[in-house]
């Protein structure tokens, strides 16, 4: 298996990992692990799906990552969502 596989694999694994424990009350998807955990899952899965040339993917996960990512910042400079 190729480093670029095991990147893939684990960035999944990271992504339903974060959903799980949100779903099963564990994780709060305010919390700033989940945004981290969301952020981090889909640079993985871009990188991954860059190598595939699949561009559909791409796009979602650069659109996750970036609003991921967006969260992650307010949460480390102490925005709340909505402004608040």
């Amino acid at each position: 298996m190729e480093p670029i596989e095991l990147l893939g694999i684990a960035s999944a694994g990271l992504l339903l990992f974060a959903f799980v424990a949100n779903e099963w009350g564990k994780l709060s998807s305010e919390s700033i692990w989940y945004d981290l955990f969301n952020f981090i899952s889909a640079l993985g899965l871009f990188a991954y799906a860059y190598h595939l040339d699949a561009v559909p993917f791409m796009i979602t996960n650069a659109v996750w990552g970036l609003v991921s990512g967006v969260d992650v910042v307010r949460d480390v400079i102490g925005l709340k969502r909505g402004g608040k």
